[in-house]
C-alpha cells in the first residue's frame, strides 16, 4: 500500500489539535464542577500558597518556591514538567499566571514562569491548578509542520517518510564489527547495538521488562561517540531520561542534562545545566544580583504592607526587581550555551528536543527510549533532529494517553514504533531482547506465555530467587511461592465510585493490601523494597490513608503510570474492580495490568476479584495459571 505522507501528516495535526481541545475542555470541565476543595482533596490542586524562596534561570525564566500554609502534599497528583495556572481570585480571569512545575519536595513545589513575574504572587494566599500542556501541544504541531516543509531529497524528508512507513529503512552492506565497551552484553544486546550503528536512517529496539533495554542503548551511545557522533538522548518521560543519562554519566560520558528533573541521582544531579552553571562565574553574579533583587522585594513587600510605600517610589521599587531578576537571567545565556557547545551527549525528553536552548545545537544520531508512550507528533520533535535514529521500548506496556476520542479516531493512540514493527520484513530493523534479568521465572511465566509469545528466557542469576534467601528475611508458609494471587470472590468487597469522581475505588481490598504489606515487612522486607500498585487514583489514596506509618518510613504507593520502567523487591497489586457487570474500565487495556505484574524481582501478590476479571480472557488465563501452579489463594483464608 502506498503511503501519502502529505495526507498522514495532516491526519497527525488534526489528532493533536482535537487532543489540544480536548485537554483544553477536560481541564476546565474539572475546575468548573469540582469545588477548589475538592480539587485541593484529590491532590489536583493547592491552596493558601506562598512564595518562600526565588530564583534566576536561563531563558528569560523566574523559579518560585511554593509551599501550602498546612504543608500537605502528599496525594498532590502534579509534579515535575506538569504545566499549572497560578490565580488570586478566578482560574479563568486574565490575571492568572501560567507556569511550569521545576521541582518537587515534599512540602513545597518549584514553578518556573517565563518574563516578569506579578506584583500579586508576592502576597499570601493564592492557588494552583493543574492545566492542559500547550507548550508540549505548540511542540507538537511546529513539529509537524517542519515535516510538512522539509526540502525534497533532505535528511528531514527521508526521516518522516521512513517513519510513516512511505520508505524502507536503509542499512550498510556491511555491518561493523563491535568491541563493546560492555564486556557482559548479551548477545541479543549486542546485535541490537550493531544493528543501530549499522542504520543509515532507522532502527528499533524491542525490550520487554527487565531484558537489559537501558544498557542496550547506553552502549549504543557510547559507541556513537566513540565514532564522532553528536547524540540527543530522549524519553517520553522524565524519568527515562534521568535513567539512561545516569548510565552514561557512570560510563564517563560528558552529558548534559537539559529540563529539571524532579527527582535525580546525586551523580545526574551534577550534569544539569543548572548545577553546571552553578559552577560557572556567571552563576555567582547572576545569583548575587538574584538575592539582592529578593532582599528588595521583601522589603517592598513590608512597607507596602505596612502603608510606607506607594505611588511612584512603589512602582520604582518594583521596576529596580524585574531589572535585577532580568539583568540575572540575562548574564546566563553565554555560560548557558558554552556548556552545551562541549557536550558530545544532550539529554532531554522527547518533547524538551525544541527547547529554546537547544535551537543552534547539531546532532547526527537521535535515541528515544519509552518510543512506544511517546504520540507521533511528540515523537516527531525529537527524531527530526538527526538524520539517524533508534526508537527503544515495548508495545505491550503503556500507550500515549490521549484524552479526546477523535483524536483516538485519528490513530493518535498508536506510535511510529508499533506501526514499524508491525510491518516491516526486513529483521534488521527491529531487534527484540529475550533474556531477562528481573524476575523470578515464576514471575515471568504468565507474562511470557500470556503477553511475549514465549520468547523470553530468564537469566541463571534470578531464575530461582527468593526473598528468604536475603540476609533477615523469613519465609512466609502460607505464600511459599514468588506468586501469589489473592482472589476476592464473594468477600462483597465491591468496588464503590462517588457521583462526582470518576475515579474508582475499594475499601474491602484496601484493607486486605494493607495487611499483606505489613505481613511483608513483619517477615524482614524493608519498607522501601515494597511497591504497591493500583490503577485508580482514588485507591491510591485510600491505601495511602490506611498505610501511613509505613508510607513515612519508605512504602511506595502510586499509579500504574508511575511504576513503568522500575522495579522492586516485592510489589502488591491491586486490580480494585468488582461488580456483577464485569466492568473492568483502565483493566480492559491489559498492558497497564502487564507493567503492574512485571515490577517484581522476588515476590508478586496480586489481589483481584476473580468473579468480575475472569469474564475477560488475559484475567481469566491469569486466574488459571494461578490456579495451575498452586499460587491462587482465597480471600476468605487468614
Amino acid at each position: 500500500m502506498t503511503i501519502d505522507v502529505e495526507a498522514e501528516l495532516d491526519r497527525l495535526a488534526r489528532a493533536l489539535h482535537a487532543e489540544r481541545l480536548g485537554a483544553r475542555a477536560r481541564f476546565r470541565e474539572e475546575r468548573r464542577l469540582l469545588t477548589l476543595a475538592q480539587r485541593v482533596e484529590r491532590g489536583l490542586a493547592l491552596r493558601d500558597l506562598a512564595v518562600t524562596d526565588t530564583d534566576a534561570a536561563p531563558g528569560g525564566r523566574t523559579i518560585l518556591w511554593l509551599a501550602p500554609r498546612d504543608g500537605e502534599m502528599r496525594d498532590l497528583r502534579i509534579g515535575q514538567g506538569d504545566p499549572v495556572l497560578l490565580w488570586q481570585d478566578d482560574p479563568e480571569g486574565p490575571d492568572v499566571v501560567r507556569a511550569i512545575v521545576s521541582r518537587r519536595r515534599s512540602d513545597a513545589l518549584a514553578v518556573a514562569i517565563d518574563g516578569e513575574v506579578p506584583e500579586w504572587l508576592w502576597t499570601e494566599g493564592f492557588r494552583l491548578d493543574r492545566e492542559a500542556p500547550e507548550v508540549t501541544f505548540d511542540r507538537g504541531a511546529r513539529a509537524i509542520e517542519r515535516a510538512k516543509h522539509a526540502k525534497k531529497g533532505s535528511d528531514e524528508a527521508k526521516s518522516v517518510a521512513t517513519l510513516l512507513g512511505a520508505r524502507a529503512p536503509d542499512f550498510d552492506a556491511k555491518s561493523l564489527e563491535l568491541e563493546a565497551f560492555d564486556e557482559a552484553l548479551e548477545d541479543d544486546q549486542r546485535v541490537a547495538v550493531q544493528r543501530a550503528l549499522a542504520a543509515r536512517d532507522l532502527s528499533l529496539v524491542l525490550g520487554p521488562p527487565g531484558t537489559g533495554k537501558t544498557r542496550t542503548l547506553t552502549e549504543l551511545v557510547r559507541q556513537a561517540v566513540a565514532r564522532g557522533e553528536r547524540v540527543l538522548v530522549t524519553a517520553a518521560s522524565h524519568t527515562a531520561v534521568d535513567n539512561l543519562a545516569e548510565r552514561l554519566v557512570d560510563a564517563g560520558e560528558n552529558v548534559v542534562r537539559i529540563g529539571h528533573p524532579a527527582r535525580v541521582s546525586p551523580a545526574m544531579e551534577e550534569r544539569t545545566l543548572d548545577a553546571l552553571l552553578e559552577k560557572t562565574d556567571a552563576w555567582k553574579l547572576a545569583r548575587r544580583w538574584t538575592r539582592e533583587a529578593e532582599d528588595l522585594r521583601r522589603r517592598t513587600l513590608n512597607r507596602t504592607q505596612r502603608g510606607t510605600l506607594r505611588g511612584e517610589e512603589k512602582r520604582a521599587a518594583w521596576s529596580e526587581v524585574r531589572q535585577l531578576m532580568r539583568d540575572a537571567r540575562e548574564y546566563l545565556k553565554d555560560a548557558q550555551r558554552t556548556i552545551l557547545s562541549r557536550a558530545r551527549v544532550i539529554a532531554a525528553t522527547a518533547a524538551g528536543a525544541d527547547a529554546w536552548l537547544l535551537e543552534h545545537e547539531a546532532f547526527d544520531r537521535v535515541v528515544l527510549d519509552e518510543a512506544t508512550q511517546a504520540p507521533d507528533p511528540i515523537a516527531l520533535v525529537a527524531l527530526l533532529r538527526a538524520p539517524k535514529a533508534t526508537l527503544a521500548g515495548d508495545p505491550h506496556q503503556l500507550p500515549p494517553t490521549v484524552i479526546a476520542r477523535e483524536a483516538l479516531d485519528l490513530g493518535l493512540g498508536s506510535t511510529f514504533f508499533e506501526r514499524i514493527a508491525a510491518t516491516q520484513s526486513d529483521a534488521r530493523v527491529v531487534t527484540t531482547l529475550r533474556v531477562q534479568h528481573r524476575m523470578h521465572e515464576a514471575l515471568m511465566a504468565f507474562p511470557n506465555d500470556a503477553t511475549y509469545g514465549a520468547v523470553l528466557i530468564t537469566a541463571e542469576d534470578v531464575r530461582t530467587a527468593r526473598l528468604e534467601e536475603l540476609p533477615g528475611i523469613e519465609p512466609d508458609p502460607s505464600r511459599e511461592g514468588p506468586f501469589v494471587l489473592v482472589d476476592t470472590a464473594g468477600r462483597g468487597w465491591e468496588e464503590v465510585r462517588e457521583a462526582d469522581d470518576p475515579s474508582t475505588r475499594n475499601p474491602g481490598n484496601a484493607e486486605r493490601i494493607a495487611d499483606e504489606v505489613r505481613r511483608l515487612i513483619a517477615r524482614g522486607v524493608a519498607p522501601s523494597d515494597v511497591g504497591v500498585i493500583t490503577p485508580y487514583h482514588a485507591q491510591v489514596r485510600l491505601l495511602r490513608d490506611a498505610l501511613e506509618p509505613e508510607l513515612a518510613a519508605g512504602l511506595e504507593i502510586a499509579t500504574v503510570d508511575s511504576f513503568q520502567g522500575r522495579e522492586k523487591l516485592a510489589i502488591v497489586v491491586d486490580l480494585v474492580r468488582s461488580n456483577d457487570e464485569a466492568q473492568l474500565g483502565f483493566l480492559e487495556d491489559v498492558r497497564r495490568t502487564n507493567v503492574a505484574v512485571t515490577r517484581a524481582r522476588r515476590f508478586l501478590l496480586v489481589l483481584g476479584d476473580a468473579a468480575t476479571l475472569a469474564r475477560h480472557p488475559y484475567y481469566a488465563a491469569l486466574v488459571h495459571h494461578a490456579e495451575h501452579t498452586g499460587a491462587w489463594l482465597s480471600a476468605w483464608s487468614e
